[in-house]
């Protein structure tokens, strides 16, 4: 437990020597207004994806869906926006990465969803549709073949 506390208390005077830094060559007015205008766009984008993800998750219910590529979209949108509410530029270059993540699984269709994966079954195993290798040996034998469900 010690080792943690000592790494977030160097993260935060990291975070700190940063915001220093960029005090010392861009000015303090400067400094101000980033750290402001990151935790304002911090708080936009946390509401616009909370309220998103929410309409999102009652329509995939509502159609009997899986929620799941909602959650990973939201999740990576909400702790983007909790990266850059905290001041400091290392969290906000963390934030990037996570907005990117965010943006790319906006339309994830999960396995065994329409357009998605195949979810296959046979005696309580469940593959997931995957890509073909060379060097297959043609299709499986019977014994070998998995129903689909």
């Amino acid at each position: 437990m010690p080792f943690i506390r000592l790494l977030l208390l160097a993260f935060l005077l990291l975070e700190l020597a940063s915001l220093i830094v960029m005090g010392q060559r861009t000015g303090v007015g400067m400094t101000l207004l980033w750290v402001l205008f990151s935790a304002v766009l911090g708080v936009l984008i946390i509401k616009s994806q909370g309220w998103a993800m929410l309409q999102r998750l009652q329509q995939r219910m509502t159609e009997d869906r899986s929620p799941f590529g909602v959650l990973k979209s939201g999740m990576w949108g909400v702790l983007a926006g909790l990266l850059l509410v905290f001041p400091g530029l290392i969290t906000d270059l963390l934030a990037l990465p996570c907005l990117f993540l965010a943006w790319r699984h906006r339309n994830d269709i999960p396995p065994g969803e329409p357009g998605g994966p195949t979810v296959w079954s046979r005696d309580g195993h469940h593959i997931i549709e995957g890509e073909w290798q060379p060097g297959d040996d043609g299709p499986a034998k019977p014994e070998r073949q998995i129903e689909r469900e």
